[in-house]
C-alpha cells in the first residue's frame, strides 16, 4: 500500500501500526467503509491505516441518526472489524472504536503527537500478540447435582439432616437448600480460580467481562465466565489444547467451553 496523503476533511481511522512493520510487510489492500482506497499517514515511528469519508455521510450527526438503524450499524460496524483483522493478520495493530473520523489530518497529526509515547508503549506490548475469548457456561441442575454429591458441607449437612426428627427435617432442608445454593455459587468462582490458574503460563493477561444473561445468549445453561486474554501467538496452541483438557475436567459440573479467536486485540487496546 502507497503512502498517501488525503486530501478529503474527513479521515476514518482503522487503528496505528508500527512504521518498521511497514518496511517488510504491507497493509493490505482494503477498500474502505466509503468505498475510496485505504491509504497509510506516516508519523514518526507510527502509521496511521486511513481512508477518506465524505463529509455528508460520516458527520457526527449523520452517524448518530445511522446508528439507529440496526442494518447500517451491522453492515459498517461488520466492515471496520473485517478490515481491522485483515490488517491484524499482518502487521501489529492498535484498533480504533467504530467510527473514529477526524476532520482534517492536522486533527489526527495532533493526537499522534499527544500520544505519541502511550500508542508506541502499546503497540510493543501487542506485538505478535492475539486475543481470545473463553465463555464458560453451566447447566444449573448438573451444578446443583456436582454440589450435592461432592461438596463436603453439603454432604455433611444432608447426613445429619436424616437422623433428625421429622419436624426438625423439614426447617433443615430449608437450610439445605439455601445452603446448596450457596455452594454452588461459591464453588463457580472456585473453578474459575483453578482454570485461570491451569492457563496462566499461556496468556500475557486476562481481562473478564460481565456475563451475558440468558436473554442475549438464547440458551438454556448460564454464563458463568467471559473472559479475554492476550495471547502470545506461539501459546495459542498450547492455550486451545489447554481448554480442550478443561472442558473435559469440568464436563461432569456441567460446565461447556466456548472459545473463540484469534481477533485483533481490541480489549487490551484501551486504557484499563
Amino acid at each position: 500500500m502507497t503512502n498517501t496523503s488525503v486530501e478529503t476533511d474527513f479521515l476514518y481511522l482503522y487503528g496505528v501500526v508500527l512504521f518498521e512493520e511497514l518496511q517488510t510487510t504491507e497493509v493490505p489492500a482494503i477498500i474502505g467503509i466509503d468505498q475510496k482506497q485505504a491509504t497509510v499517514l506516516n508519523f514518526k515511528e507510527l502509521a496511521a491505516v486511513i481512508t477518506p469519508v465524505n463529509p455528508l455521510y460520516f458527520s457526527q450527526q449523520y452517524i448518530d441518526l445511522q446508528l439507529k438503524d440496526p442494518e447500517w450499524l451491522k453492515e459498517k460496524a461488520f466492515h471496520h472489524h473485517e478490515c481491522i483483522s485483515a490488517i491484524h493478520s499482518q502487521l501489529t495493530i492498535l484498533p480504533m472504536s467504530f467510527c473514529t473520523i477526524f476532520q482534517k489530518e492536522d486533527n489526527l497529526k495532533s493526537l499522534l503527537n499527544e500520544q505519541y509515547d502511550v500508542i508506541l508503549e502499546k503497540l510493543y506490548r501487542l506485538k505478535e500478540k492475539q486475543e481470545w475469548n473463553l465463555k464458560i457456561y453451566c447447566n444449573p441442575e448438573q451444578a446443583i447435582s456436582y454440589v450435592v454429591t461432592h461438596n463436603p458441607t453439603v454432604l455433611e449437612l444432608r447426613e445429619n439432616i436424616a437422623t433428625m426428627p421429622k419436624g426438625k427435617q423439614f426447617i433443615m432442608k430449608k437450610k439445605l437448600n439455601q445452603l446448596i445454593t450457596d455452594e454452588v455459587e461459591k464453588v463457580q468462582s472456585q473453578w474459575w480460580a483453578q482454570i485461570e490458574q491451569t492457563l496462566k503460563t499461556n496468556f500475557e493477561e486476562a481481562k473478564l467481562r460481565k456475563n451475558w444473561g440468558r436473554e442475549i445468549t438464547e440458551r438454556k445453561d448460564e454464563m458463568i465466565v467471559n473472559c479475554d486474554f492476550l495471547i502470545n501467538k506461539k501459546k495459542s496452541e498450547q492455550f486451545l489444547n489447554k481448554i480442550h483438557d478443561l472442558e473435559k475436567e469440568f464436563a461432569e459440573a456441567g460446565c461447556t467451553f466456548q472459545v473463540s479467536g484469534p481477533w485483533p486485540p481490541y480489549h487490551f487496546s484501551k486504557e484499563n
